[in-house]
């Protein structure tokens, strides 16, 4: 089995892109799909992949750790540089993917054995629309009776609109914490960025 291709599909979510890289093998139907995504850095995610790609195609997927070796150590500067470190973790996943495919496990299996029962997940406000969040009533919460945090977009719409880089915590929403299910409030604002005065 050999590595035929890569191919990175960034998709467009509003603030942000995702970067995810697919590496296809010469089987048929076998594929693995990791991600790599670094806020604001798409383009220069997606060219550090096509020259890792270069490294790698027509190797064995299924041998992760020499591949990581190579991708890290070939190069004159390695793996340094936070660019060329997510673009080796979305490959590193890709392969992990594939090694799991092969083997009829899930990855977690292949990594040791999950560490846990169960996850701790979040609702984010709004639904992960701008718009949504900016229109729903500030009493509106009581929708998230038992959860234990909300993540919330602490942005004011227009000036994402216009491009501004200045990010402001919406009035009232994201100063207040939600009471969640096990206990007290917690801080519900979580904001991409450090806000500019």
């Amino acid at each position: 089995m050999k590595i035929r291709r890569f191919e990175t599909h960034a998709c467009h979510a509003r603030m942000r892109n995702w970067v995810f890289v697919k590496i296809v093998t010469d089987q048929p139907g076998l594929w693995g799909w990791g991600e790599a995504t670094l806020e604001w850095h798409t383009r220069g995610i997606v060219g550090a992949i096509e020259d890792l790609a270069e490294l790698v195609i027509g190797e064995d997927p299924t041998r992760i750790e020499y591949l990581w070796q190579m991708m890290v150590r070939q190069h004159f500067w390695h793996g340094h540089g936070i660019e060329r470190a997510t673009a080796i973790a979305g490959i590193d996943l890709g392969l992990w993917d594939i090694l799991g495919k092969v083997a009829n496990l899930p990855c977690s299996k292949l990594w040791g054995g999950p560490v846990r029962d169960h996850v701790r997940t979040y609702c984010h406000l709004g639904g992960g629309s701008m718009e949504d969040f900016y229109e729903t009533a500030a009493d509106d919460a009581k929708r998230f009776a038992g959860l234990a945090r909300v993540r919330l977009l602490a942005a004011k719409l227009r000036h994402l609109r216009d491009g501004a880089c200045r990010r402001t915590l919406a009035a009232g929403r994201g100063q207040r914490g939600i009471r969640g299910g096990e206990g007290g409030p917690h801080r519900a604002a979580q904001h991409p960025t450090r806000p500019r005065h």
